[in-house]
Formats: structure tokens, C-alpha cells, sequence
């Protein structure tokens, strides 16, 4: 297998697609149906760190791999893969497949991705060590799957095991990287400045939300679409695949992209821009494709420099192109949007990803409660209903908060009021009320309050069982089976006292004498 793909064949010689994929280093612009970014520079595939005894096998890997994944995602993956390959052989001279592979092979490897640094001095970070478990898995799973020779002797399921990789850390809210409003200010004074190969784009950035592909991405014979209702942006997403994707955008912004379908119609030839590009690149090299992404994002840094562009910390603020699309989502979200249609404008395909991009800004918060607050709120009455309630009547504070008592107290209705205990707390009183007392004596003139009682306590129950609160139920259950034998002695009309004659009749003096 080593000798087919490493030597070019007379077959392969023939056909430049096998003769690309006989080399080590991949053009993957030579492998129809690969998905690979034009507006990027990197278009290679390098094998050469794989070392020579498992290259035809990662080859072939790869080969499987490009045809579901895009060029970066690969290049992810031979990264990773020589990884850990440079542990395997170290650890494994001599071999020259997975046959012996086993779990403490892959547990060795899994503290040397915990304890390794890269060449800068950092230890591996979370992510890296969440996708280098990843990659090598997809890799075994398919030599096990094309029962390869080279396929471990023990399935992949008892090798590398679920909880191995752990769970895939994302981006939370605070890390998301978007312009902030102050940068922004100064940014738009001097955005007039960046050289006019790139300021088309950046303000179609700026007002699309779109990540830098797919603006770059834009034919000029397609992009604008004007229409009755006004006019929309139109453009295939490439990471999502969303074909003939369209925005609203101002009139300002149709006029510009319609000056710039002019401006490149006039200046490339079918030749120098087959594709039709609405940002063709300027420069020889890279003749007939989009402008590179690198440079745009240069240019963007270079104006933060010359006019010095600085956060609110006063540091020199440093952009990212993405941040653009980030900061398209904040003002979406903040200005009213639904997530729904904001979901749609970004062309994501779950809400989790839009509430990703999207961060609330603080003073946006505050607005939404004022107002929200100023309406009235909504309690949840005794019996599980919601009810307005003004903010005149929250204010003072006369309610007994239920939500609250089903969550952290056990609610106990006494005689005379109620027992709001902590649920940790014990109360023997509680436990055993007044009327299970030796020195308590009730007769049936009371029993019409005894009746109310018995209702309400199982009102109680089951409103803490609609609650999913055991404790309190228990308590109130317990109550309840002391109240009903006496609620029984007392429909027959005898009195209830558990100390007996003695105790009601006589003094202390008296009792003493009588025994």
C-alpha cells in the first residue's frame, strides 16, 4: 500500500487527480468537489510530519475525510494526527499499525496531552485536547469500519472510551469578541480613510452581519436584488450551506454594491475574474479569485494605528473581521429583534447558535425591566394561576410569597396562623401540634373550626404535591392524621383530653392528696 502511494503509477500518471493525491503534499485546488475557502491563501494538504510508516494510511484517511469535511477541518486533523503520531512512535518504535494498540496505551496518551506544551510554553489547552482525543477516534472508528490490516485488534468502543473526551468547551457569552459602541464611534470617523480596494467590503461587513467568506464570497451579477419592498443583499453562506441567502439592507448600501458591480464590471475582464466576484483580488497572484481575507483584516488594524483606535481600558484596539457579525447580532437582539428572525438573518441553524452571538447589553437589560416592571408583574397565585399584581401593591410587600415557600420552606397552617420553618429545621411543635398536647382540651363546640382546619390542611397537601415537596407533604400529612381522631371524638360529643378527669377537675394540692 506504502509503495502505490508514495511511487506515481502509469494509471495515476494519467490521471492528474490520482497523481495529486500520490504526492505528499496535497493542492487541494487539484481535487474536484473540495470544499475549500477561495478568499484564503492556504490551499495545502502536508503529510510530510506523518511519520513514513503510517503516511499511506493517513492518506488514505484523508482522502475519505476531505470529501465530508472542508480544507481547514482536515488540516485540523493531520495536525492532530501527528500529534499523535509523534507519542505513538516514541512510544511504539517498531510498529507499524494499531494492531496492538490498547486502553493503557490510550490512557498514557491522554496524560501526555494533559501534561505537554507546545512550543511556546503553554500546556495544551481544553480544546485542543477535546479534538485530539476526537480526531484520533474518527481514525481508528474508520480502519475498524473498512476492516483494515492495520485496525486494532480491540474494538475502538473499549480503547477510547465516551467520557475520554469529556464535552466540547464553547464560547460563553463574555468571551464572544464583538465591537464595542465606543470603538465603534471612533471607527466610523475614520473609516472613510481605509484604502478603496477594502472599503466596499468593510461596509457591507459592517451592515450585514455576514461572516468574511461569504461577503467575499458575493457575484456581482447576483448580490443585489431590488424589489418593491426594498432592496436585499443576496449571497450563499458557505459554513451553514445556505444557497441564495438574502438581507434587507438601506438604500445607501444598494447604491454602493450598485457602484461597485459598475466599478469591477469596467475593470476585469471575463478572464481576470471568470467567477464574477464582487471583490476580486488585485494582485497577480492571485489572479481570478476573491480578495485574501488576511489583507482585509490588515487593513482594518493598520487604521486602528493611524488613528489611533483605543477601548475604553485604553488599550489599542485590535480587529477582528468576525467581531463585525458578533456586533450585527448585539444590535439586532438589542434593538427589538425577535431571536426568531435573528436566527434567520445570520442564516444559523439552531437558536443556540444565535444566542451565542447575541449578548444583552447591560443598559438594554435595565430598559426591557423599567418598562417591564412598569406594566405590573405576574405572581402565581394559591392555586397554581398566574395574576397581575400592580407594582403599586408589590411595593408593599402585604403578600405572603408562595413561589418562595414552595421552594425553601415547609408551609405548616397553625390555629391561629402558619409555621414557615426551613425545610432543615426541625420543630417538635410543628410535628405535634397544640391539640396532640396532654394538656390540651377541646370539646364539639369547636368542631366547626376543626372541619375548616381539616380543609385547608389538605388543601396544603396537595398544593405541595403539585409542588414536588416531600417534606412538605409528610409534615402536613402527619398533622392531619393527628387532627382526624379527634375531629371523631368530638362528632360523637365526647371532649377530647388526652390527661383525663384528674387533670381538668383537681388542684395540684388536691391531686396530691387524692393519690
Amino acid at each position: 500500500m506504502t509503495a502505490s502511494l508514495h511511487s506515481v503509477t502509469p494509471a495515476a500518471a494519467l490521471d492528474p487527480v490520482e497523481a495529486e493525491l500520490a504526492k505528499d503534499i496535497w493542492d487541494v485546488r487539484h481535487l474536484p468537489g473540495v470544499w475549500y475557502e477561495p478568499h484564503q491563501s492556504a490551499h495545502l494538504l502536508n503529510f510530510t510530519k506523518i511519520p513514513t510508516q503510517f503516511r499511506a494510511l493517513v492518506k488514505q484517511y484523508l482522502r475519505f475525510s476531505i470529501t465530508r469535511c472542508s480544507l481547514s477541518a482536515c488540516r485540523d486533523r493531520l495536525i492532530h494526527l501527528g500529534l499523535f503520531f509523534d507519542w505513538y512512535c516514541s512510544a511504539h518504535p517498531s510498529a507499524c499499525d494499531f494492531h496492538h494498540l490498547t486502553r493503557t496505551d490510550v490512557e498514557t496518551y491522554l496524560v501526555h496531552l494533559q501534561t505537554r506544551t507546545n512550543r511556546y510554553g503553554k500546556p495544551t489547552s481544553a480544546d485542543q485536547r477535546w479534538r485530539a482525543v476526537h480526531v484520533l477516534k474518527f481514525l481508528l472508528e474508520y480502519l475498524e469500519r473498512t476492516s483494515s490490516s492495520a485496525a486494532p485488534f480491540v474494538p475502538v468502543s473499549k480503547l477510547v472510551w465516551p467520557g475520554d473526551c469529556g464535552v466540547q468547551p464553547r464560547l460563553t457569552p463574555n468571551r464572544i469578541k464583538y465591537v464595542p459602541e465606543f470603538v465603534l464611534q471612533q471607527f466610523e470617523q475614520h473609516v472613510h480613510t481605509l484604502p478603496a480596494v477594502y472599503l466596499p467590503a468593510v461596509i457591507l461587513l459592517r451592515a450585514s452581519g455576514w461572516r468574511t467568506s461569504d461577503i467575499l464570497n458575493l457575484r456581482y451579477d447576483t448580490c443585489l436584488e431590488r424589489t418593491a419592498s426594498g432592496s436585499w443583499l443576496c449571497g450563499d453562506i458557505r459554513k451553514t450551506r445556505v444557497l441564495n441567502h438574502k438581507v434587507p439592507i438601506s438604500e445607501e448600501i444598494a447604491v454602493l454594491v450598485a457602484a461597485q458591480c459598475t466599478w469591477v464590471k469596467e475593470h476585469y475582464s471575463e478572464q481576470d475574474n471568470p467567477v464574477h466576484y464582487l471583490f476580486p483580488a488585485h494582485t497577480p497572484q492571485r489572479k481570478g479569485c476573491p480578495l485574501y481575507a488576511g489583507s482585509l483584516q490588515n487593513a482594518l488594524n493598520r487604521l486602528a494605528v493611524q488613528h489611533d483606535i483605543r477601548d475604553e481600558a485604553g488599550n489599542l484596539f485590535h480587529f477582528n473581521a468576525h467581531a463585525f457579525r458578533h456586533t450585527k447580532a448585539v444590535e439586532l437582539i438589542n434593538n427589538g429583534m425577535s431571536l426568531v428572525h435573528v436566527q434567520k438573518w445570520l442564516a444559523h441553524l439552531t437558536p443556540e447558535m444565535t444566542l451565542v452571538y447575541a449578548k444583552i447589553l447591560d443598559s438594554t437589560m435595565r430598559k426591557e425591566w423599567e418598562q417591564a416592571f412598569a406594566k405590573g408583574a405576574v405572581r402565581i397565585d394559591i392555586q397554581d394561576l398566574p395574576k397581575v399584581v400592580t407594582t403599586e401593591y408589590l411595593s408593599n410587600q402585604q403578600e405572603i410569597e408562595w413561589e418562595h415557600i414552595r421552594h425553601n420552606l415547609d408551609a405548616v397552617r397553625l390555629p391561629n396562623g402558619y409555621c414557615f420553618k426551613p425545610k432543615k429545621a426541625s420543630c417538635p411543635t410543628q410535628a405535634i401540634p397544640c391539640y396532640s398536647c396532654s394538656h390540651f382540651c377541646t370539646t364539639p363546640d369547636f368542631l366547626p373550626q376543626f372541619v375548616q382546619e381539616e380543609r385547608e390542611t389538605r388543601e396544603l397537601i396537595e398544593l405541595g404535591k403539585k409542588a414536588g415537596s416531600v417534606i412538605w407533604v409528610e409534615r402536613n400529612t402527619q398533622k392531619l392524621e393527628k387532627l382526624l381522631p379527634v375531629m371523631e371524638l368530638l362528632r360523637k360529643g365526647n371532649l377530647h383530653h388526652p390527661a383525663g378527669k384528674t387533670v381538668r377537675e383537681y388542684t395540684n394540692e388536691e391531686r396530691e392528696k387524692s393519690t
